[in-house]
């Protein structure tokens, strides 16, 4: 007599071994999901440590002009060439996202009444799967006395 396997026998091992396939897709397609959340996460704190760089190298280069173009001003850099012609933005949504394909990124500026400090916050913004990220960096910047 041979010996096989019975219907009942192949079902439950085809059974379990979709569903041991259904789980480990499921698994990568989250983790793959996850990762690119992850990376689209450094991209933005890249854009937000760069700008925030290039501004602190403008307050050292001259405080009375970093004074004058800050103010109490958001500003939006919609590229990686930073400069204060880019149009004051009084409200963030006018800010498109243009930097990276995905991402909009603006600046908060708040002068102290005594000029002395600025407080600054940049921010850069992204939609990924219906979901709104964002990321913040904030700083406060004072003038040096000689």
């Amino acid at each position: 007599m041979k010996k096989s396997f019975s219907l009942i026998e192949v079902l439950i091992f085809v059974t379990i071994l979709s569903l041991f396939i259904i789980t480990s897709v499921a698994i990568v397609t989250m983790s793959m999901h996850q990762n690119t959340e992850r990376i689209n996460m450094l991209k933005a704190v890249h854009y937000n440590e760069q700008l925030l760089e290039w501004i602190g190298n403008e307050k050292e280069v001259d405080w009375n002009a970093f004074i004058i173009n800050a103010g109490d001003n958001t500003y939006c850099f919609k590229t990686d060439d930073m400069s204060w012609s880019g149009p004051i933005v009084l409200d963030k949504n006018n800010c498109m996202s243009t930097l990276g394909g995905m991402y909009r990124r603006y600046a908060v500026f708040n002068t102290s009444p005594s000029l002395d400090q600025v407080e600054v916050t940049v921010y850069t913004e992204w939609q990924e799967g219906g979901n709104n990220f964002s990321t913040k960096l904030e700083t406060l910047f004072t003038v040096w006395e000689n």
